[in-house]
């Protein structure tokens, strides 16, 4: 009977443990927002707010971070919460949402010879755009393309996308977070870094993006979610927040001129 007893105890002691634990997926390749370090960690603001999250909670996190395409789809099959994650009516059918983590400034970048007003989506008709495979940037966006306004090409190489957009392969790449992610991705190629003056971001961002954490329903613990929306929002009221959104940030642009 004791031992029955104390076997009772440990599943739910167990069961208990599991259940406040989260894996979290997530590009890993998303400066200054979360990629892998050159220690092979994890790093960037959203692992720095889910760990400020975790040690007001005691939730833990269990970062796996990969091509975006790998851990979207992963996540759609239950297989762990997404961070770095936009909302669209489509996606709100699989996911909970968390309270917004971080805001991305989505940015058109093209070339001095190939400059243009962008005045809203309907600037983009008729032109080629290059985004990250597997993103989507609000239903507006979709919309947009699904009326073919714009032509979407998707790869997962943003260093290959800025070389179609300087040899004519796309009029414009659609990036963020704005010129950290652009400089980011010019310092990774030396025929990039040549042609660097050749870039410009247009003017008018496309959108201030909020990213959120996203649950899958079928995940079965969305109990989690209304810990973590609140310590992000305490987190988000204390000078905490930006300090850590600045910081990454530093980072990022130090090892740039390294």
């Amino acid at each position: 009977m004791r031992l029955l007893l104390v076997l009772s105890l440990f599943l739910s002691f167990s069961q208990l443990a599991f259940a406040d634990s989260l894996v979290i997926v997530g590009d890993d390749n998303a400066k200054p927002k979360n990629w892998m370090n050159t220690d092979g960690k994890p790093a960037g603001i959203m692992i720095d707010l889910l760990d400020e999250v975790s040690a007001r909670t005691g939730i833990t996190f269990d970062y796996q971070l990969m091509p975006w395409k790998r851990a979207l789809k992963l996540s759609s099959l239950g297989q762990g919460s997404i961070i770095g994650f936009s909302k669209t009516s489509e996606r709100e059918k699989t996911w909970h949402y968390s309270v917004p983590m971080y805001f991305d400034e989505l940015v058109f970048v093209t070339t001095k010879d190939k400059w243009f007003q962008f005045d809203g989506l309907s600037s983009l008709n008729g032109r080629s755009v290059a985004i990250k495979l597997g993103a989507t940037y609000g239903d507006d966006f979709e919309q947009a393309r699904r009326d073919k306004v714009l032509r979407v090409v998707e790869t997962t190489d943003r260093k290959g996308q800025l070389q179609m957009l300087m040899f004519g392969r796309v009029d414009t790449v659609l990036m963020s977070p704005g010129r950290v992610a652009l400089e980011s991705t010019l310092a990774e190629n030396k025929f990039l870094m040549e042609h660097r003056n050749d870039y410009i971001i247009l003017e008018k961002p496309f959108k201030l993006d909020p990213n959120f954490l996203g649950m899958p329903k079928s995940l079965g613990k969305t109990s989690l979610l209304a810990k973590i929306n609140k310590a992000l929002e305490e987190i988000r009221s204390e000078p905490l927040y930006e300090k850590i959104v600045e910081r990454n940030i530093e980072k990022v642009l130090a090892a740039l001129e390294e």
